[in-house]
């Protein structure tokens, strides 16, 4: 009885189960363990160092059996002679005979040919000669990885070195990663930013320790105004005009005198006016080339590349702004006299009275300027059956729709100390009123369209988690930032509330927790967002980008 030996794999056996075992090793090591799946070069660099690997193991196998199968073919006793008619050995002619018949089927060597044995030999070696390939291809990779990434890190270099360019960004190997990049939060618990302004592709924060801009691709602040010592930013325009807003400092519980105005290309500052008696005591505005501020005794108005003061309206006896906004050629002023209140509209260049409209209060009022054109403004008196409303109005003052801030969507979210909603600022895009509204919860989840016509709603949108933000896209539709993860962003269609996309970014949401602060602001970049936290509650980062 003769014993049988299986044949070692072949070269392309062994290639298969190294690369086989390379991928499993990579992906399930990276992806289980780590949290994050190897890209590029990395994961080529991975794959071919472990095939190279599992080949060589491979290889040793193969070949140990083959030295064993040839070890067995040459120091085997020799079979028991075959009994003859006697029982003794047979003949030689007949041993010879089956030897030879042996040699040609290829169960014995031939020893007649010059050299050793030959076919296990040869089919040990290809196998250290594949994983000998893998492991050249693998020192290439890393090689051409390192020249890469060498490359990557002279980029760097050189961006940081930069005048202004001080990256707080945190990136990985993603190119497209969920948070691009963010910057971590600053001063202390419920300290509250002042605003924010989009200006293209940088985002500008107004924050306690001054204003700063974020390139919107990178998180590098471009420029910054700090702070004076022993002061704080107070005040900023909602936005800007012809490239300059207005920011404002004071000191710790002293009025917010201290006025400037900031060029928003590069953030030099145009002019400083301190600001007499009380300084600010209500709005800042820019409107085209006009600065204007609501000052103690009066409303006045600058230019904004001089700061040399254009007009000034001192306030009626009696009376007291609540709410001001402009554009380049309107200044919207609400103002409380007694008991009622009323809607001025001036001309934003020379301060001239157009028009003025008594609105329907009859007690103390808060108020809001939602919109400068068209016309809007929102109205919560402190009778409980008096004006809780958002008033539009036409091009003369003449009354419009109104849209009550409590009905049947629930409560409106209007910006300011107007009405029980959350603070988040409303969108009026072209005679649509679109704000965040809450129902049977205490938190916001809807988005609903009004008329301004009418007042009638248009259409509603009950989003799955918080609504925390809106904006207007730069495609016109309605962005509206949710409270799940690191944030979602729905873009909805403006004139029917359908969702037109869903950007969810593919994140851990437990590791990732804790982004989004209350009253954040959402602001549109090229290829994403950014995310302006207005209120630090815990440890959430000041701004981040959303892709």
């Amino acid at each position: 009885m003769t014993s049988e030996h299986t044949a070692p794999p072949g070269p392309a056996a062994v290639l298969l189960s190294g690369a086989a075992f390379g991928a499993a090793a990579v992906f399930l090591g990276a992806g289980v363990l780590a949290g994050s799946w190897p890209r590029g070069w990395a994961a080529l660099v991975c794959a071919l160092v472990l095939a190279a690997l599992g080949a060589t193991v491979l290889a040793v196998r193969s070949r140990s059996r083959s030295q064993g199968q040839s070890r067995t073919a040459h120091g085997a006793p020799p079979a028991a002679d075959t009994p003859g008619r006697a029982g003794g050995p047979a003949p030689a002619s007949a041993k010879a005979r089956s030897a030879a018949d042996l040699a040609e089927k290829g169960s014995v060597p031939d020893l007649t040919k010059t050299g050793s044995v030959s076919g296990p030999a040869r089919t040990g070696r290809l196998p250290l000669v594949s994983a000998a390939a893998l492991w050249a291809l693998a020192l290439l990779a890393s090689g051409l990885w390192a020249v890469g990434s060498g490359d990557d890190d002279e980029d760097d270099e050189r961006a940081e070195a930069r005048p202004g360019a001080r990256p707080t960004a945190t990136t990985g190997l993603d190119p497209r990663p969920a948070v691009a990049w963010q910057v971590p939060g600053v001063g202390q618990k419920f300290d509250e930013a002042i605003g924010a302004w989009g200006l293209g592709s940088t985002v500008a924060q107004g924050r306690v320790d001054g204003l700063f801009a974020y390139d919107g691709a990178t998180g590098a602040v471009r420029w910054s105004v700090p702070a004076p010592a022993r002061q704080a930013s107070c005040a900023m325009s909602p936005g800007t005009g012809e490239g300059i807003g207005l920011l404002a400092f004071g000191r710790h519980e002293q009025p917010c005198a201290a006025l400037l105005a900031v060029r928003t290309a590069d953030g030099e500052v145009l002019w400083r006016r301190d600001l007499p008696d009380d300084g600010l005591t209500g709005d800042l505005a820019v409107g085209g080339a006009t600065a204007v501020s609501t000052e103690e005794k009066a409303l006045r108005a600058r230019s904004t590349a001089t700061g040399k003061q254009s007009w000034q309206r001192p306030h009626g006896k009696g009376c007291a702004p609540l709410a001001m906004d402009a554009d380049a050629t309107r200044t919207l002023l609400v103002e409380q006299c007694g008991e009622r209140a009323r809607l001025l509209a001036l001309d934003t260049r020379t301060g001239a009275e157009r028009w003025a409209r008594d609105l329907p209060v009859e007690s103390e009022a808060s108020a809001s300027v939602v919109s400068v054109s068209p016309v809007v403004v929102a109205v919560d008196e402190a009778d409980q059956r008096g004006t809780h409303a958002v008033l539009a109005f036409d091009e003369r003052g003449n009354p419009r729709g109104s849209v009550p801030l409590a009905g049947p969507e629930g409560v409106l979210s209007v910006r300011g100390d107007v009405g029980d909603g959350d603070p988040a600022g409303p969108l009026v895009l072209g005679d649509l009123l679109i704000t965040l509204s809450e129902r049977t919860e205490l938190v916001p989840d809807i988005v609903v369209a009004h008329s301004l016509a009418d007042g009638r709603k248009v259409w509603s949108h009950r989003a799955e988690h918080q609504t925390m933000a809106l904006t207007a896209e730069p495609d016109g539709t309605v962005g509206v930032l949710e409270n799940e993860g690191v944030g979602h962003v729905l873009l909805l269609d403006s004139a029917t509330g359908k969702v037109r996309a869903r950007i969810a970014p593919d994140t851990d949401t437990d590791t990732d927790a804790d982004m989004i602060s209350i009253h954040p602001e959402l602001v549109p970049v090229k290829g994403g967002h950014v995310v302006l936290n207005q209120i630090l509650m815990h440890a959430e980062p000041a701004a981040f980008a959303l892709r």
